[in-house]
């Protein structure tokens, strides 16, 4: 971890829990470069700290989407999230997992995938939306789950969710982003 005492923390304290995000790009940077803040933003995902935990989600996020393999060793902390009672950290955990299903050369996702895609039918509409949008950069990074996607997603008449136009419309354009960027 980042000392506490030292000015570097400091100031990655001060940019995490700012409102205004243009310095993330910076503590991005930083996180790509040094472990001990990676490992900081991951244990901001659970700060009480609604701006913070935010902001440390949003450079999170980044790193997954851009460089993957940084955070494929923490699979882990990421599928504890999805087991959550809290719809913000299921949220961070399913959109982190489904781009880390890029680099996944262990099967990971494999053993989870029906765990994951359950939640589409969970207690959250959010969880839901999110899940489907993912959908299609899972399906693109693993053929052999495409079967079992394609399934889930044609269920979604079937989950309790109201507004379920919402998780089908979230499905679309998780699978056309996939297919535009190649996933």
């Amino acid at each position: 971890m980042i000392d506490p005492h030292d000015p570097l923390y400091e100031e990655v304290l001060k940019t995490l829990s700012q409102k205004n995000t243009e310095n993330l790009d910076k503590v991005y940077e930083l996180a790509v470069s040094d472990r001990n803040t990676l490992e900081n933003l991951l244990e901001g995902l659970s700060s009480d700290n609604e701006t913070l935990r935010h902001n440390c989600y949003l450079v999170i996020h980044s790193i997954s989407e851009n460089i993957p393999m940084k955070l494929y060793s923490e699979w882990n902390h990421f599928y504890e999230l999805i087991k959550s009672d809290n719809a913000y950290q299921q949220m961070i955990g399913v959109k982190i997992l489904a781009n880390l299903t890029l680099v996944d050369t262990e099967e990971k996702f494999e053993e989870i995938a029906d765990e994951y895609f359950n939640l589409l039918d969970g207690k959250s509409l959010i969880t839901a939306r999110y899940v489907a949008s993912g959908a299609g950069i899972i399906a693109q990074s693993k053929p052999n789950l495409q079967e079992l996607i394609t399934k889930k997603l044609l269920d979604i008449d079937k989950l309790h969710h109201k507004n379920k136009e919402l998780i089908i419309s979230d499905a679309i354009n998780g699978i056309e982003y996939a297919v535009e960027n190649g996933a």
